[in-house]
């Protein structure tokens, strides 16, 4: 497979891992209106509960490889700051994918034979929200999302967005978070699209035709 295939094939993974963190967002909801959120023993347990995890769970899972076509896309023009910034926030994500994977597979099966371990009266909202997991998720991304703003290779509205939204999932209360995944999704639309402008060697390119006029 070609590389600009690959990016596209990045893109299409941002995009379904935007697509899924806002399905688990919603669930979140009704999950919450259903009420006893502090009852963790027995929202685990439930099929809402497991759809909002496995859609957490596949959403990072995507979000790995849509990462990886990002960075890639920019990577001469987000410089030194753009690889740092990959680098946390591809372990950052790796990481929260690990606490994804346990709350898919790991807690209804403690709520089912250690329920008393789910006792705590946060445990219903920090595993419904999942705000301590994008706080985390978000701080990792810091560095990549302004590199990418300063990069200026994506469209500007959307890389905005995307520090905009890891700023304000830093904040750990729900709903805040689908400004950081609708960026991701607009993101991997811009490397579907392929229109993802080379903002960074357009402007090497006029420096270089600057010079060239100054020493002729």
């Amino acid at each position: 497979m070609s590389p600009p295939n690959l990016i596209r094939m990045s893109g299409l993974a941002l995009v379904l891992a935007g697509a899924m963190f806002l399905a688990a967002e919603l669930i979140s909801l009704f999950v919450l209106a259903q009420g006893d959120v502090d009852e963790m023993r027995q929202i685990a347990v439930t099929n809402a509960f497991f759809l909002q995890s496995f859609s957490t769970l596949v959403g990072g899972i995507l979000l790995l490889g849509g990462l990886v076509g990002l960075y890639v896309r920019q990577s001469e023009a987000a410089k030194k700051l753009g690889v740092v910034g990959f680098v946390l926030a591809f372990l950052g994500t790796a990481l929260v994918v690990g606490d994804f994977y346990a709350n898919t597979f790991i807690t209804p099966l403690v709520a089912l034979e250690a329920p008393s371990f789910l006792d705590n009266p946060l445990a219903g909202v920090l595993q419904v929200w999942l705000p301590f997991d994008f706080v985390l998720l978000a701080a990792s991304w810091l560095a990549l999302c302004v590199a990418t703003v300063r990069a200026r290779v994506y469209p500007r509205g959307a890389s905005w967005l995307l520090l905009g939204g890891a700023l304000l999932a830093l904040l750990p209360l729900p709903v805040v978070n689908v400004f950081f995944q609708t960026a991701w999704a607009w993101l991997g639309l811009a490397l579907l699209k392929g229109s993802a402008t080379s903002g960074g060697g357009a402007a090497r390119r006029g420096k270089r035709s600057r010079q060239r006029a100054r020493a002729a």
